[in-house]
C-alpha cells in the first residue's frame, strides 16, 4: 500500500480514538440479543451496532473505500475496507472473552495495507505500531478454532515440538500471533476476507506469512480455502506437514 495513503489516513489512531465508543456499545448490550441470518448463523445487536459505527468512521475518514463488512456487503472494489465487527459471535454469546473487532484496509488487490484488531472485553488492542517479530524456539505454541476442535478436525494431530490449543475468534488469534503471544495459527475451514484481513496484515508486518493450501497468499480475495496457516517462513515446512493431510 502507498505509504502516503497510510500516513494520511492513519487507521490505528483513528480507531483508537473511537475505542471508548466501542466500549460504550459493549456496555449497552451486556447480554446478547440474537437473531438468525439467512445462512443459519447467529447475529447479535452488538454485531450490527459495531458494523454501523465502523461504517460511519469509514465514510468520514475513508470516503473512497469500499465498505465490506460481514454484516453489510454489496460491492467489491478497491480501495477496500474489510470489517468483521464481531469475529467470534458464538464466543460472545457463550460469554467467553475470545472475540474481536477486526479491520483491514487495502489500496489494491495486493495483500498489503493496514490492520487493526481489538478485544474490547480484555482491553487488548493490536496495531501495526506494536507488532512483535517471531523469536525462534525449540517448541512452538499454536491455536486453532474451538469449533474445529469440537468437530474433531484435530483428533489426529500429534507433535512433540508443537502444541495446539482451542480458541475462539480467528481475528483474536491472529492479533495475538502478530504480537508474539503465539507461534502459529491454523484453520481447517474456509475463511472470508473479513475474518482474516486485519489479523493477516498485522502478521505480515511482524514477518509472518499467510498460506492457503500450502501456497503463500499475496492477493486479496473474498474467500480462502484450507488448510490455512499463519506462521514464520522458517517453520512453515514443519507445520505444513502436520496439517496437509
Amino acid at each position: 500500500m502507498d505509504k502516503k495513503f497510510l500516513l494520511d489516513r492513519n487507521l490505528a489512531d483513528i480507531l483508537l480514538s473511537h475505542f471508548p465508543d466501542i466500549r460504550t456499545f459493549l456496555n449497552k448490550f451486556p447480554q446478547p440479543i440474537i437473531t438468525i441470518k439467512a445462512d443459519g448463523s447467529p447475529v447479535t445487536e452488538l454485531d450490527l451496532a459495531l458494523s454501523d459505527l465502523i461504517e460511519r468512521i469509514s465514510e468520514k475518514h475513508f470516503p473512497d473505500c469500499c465498505f465490506y463488512s460481514e454484516e453489510k456487503f454489496s460491492e467489491w472494489r478497491f480501495p477496500l475496507l474489510a470489517l468483521d465487527p464481531l469475529d467470534g459471535t458464538r464466543e460472545y454469546i457463550a460469554g467467553r472473552p475470545e472475540w474481536a473487532l477486526s479491520v483491514g484496509i487495502f489500496e489494491n488487490e495486493n495483500f498489503a495495507g493496514e490492520g487493526w484488531i481489538t478485544n474490547p472485553v480484555t482491553n487488548e488492542i493490536f496495531s501495526m505500531k506494536t507488532v512483535q517479530p517471531f523469536i525462534p524456539k525449540k517448541n512452538l505454541t499454536g491455536e486453532a478454532s474451538r469449533s474445529e476442535f469440537t468437530q474433531g478436525l484435530y483428533k489426529n494431530f500429534k507433535s512433540e515440538k508443537c502444541s495446539l490449543t482451542p480458541k475462539g475468534s480467528i481475528a483474536y488469534k491472529l492479533g495475538k500471533l502478530s504480537h508474539g503471544k503465539l507461534d502459529f495459527v491454523v484453520s481447517l475451514r474456509p475463511k472470508n476476507i473479513w475474518d482474516i484481513a486485519g489479523g493477516t496484515l498485522l502478521c505480515n508486518q511482524a514477518g509472518y506469512k499467510f498460506y492457503s493450501k500450502g501456497i503463500e497468499v499475496t492477493k486479496v480475495a473474498k474467500l480462502y480455502e484450507p488448510p490455512l496457516l499463519w506462521c514464520h517462513p522458517s517453520v512453515f515446512p514443519e507445520l505444513s506437514a502436520l496439517f496437509s493431510s
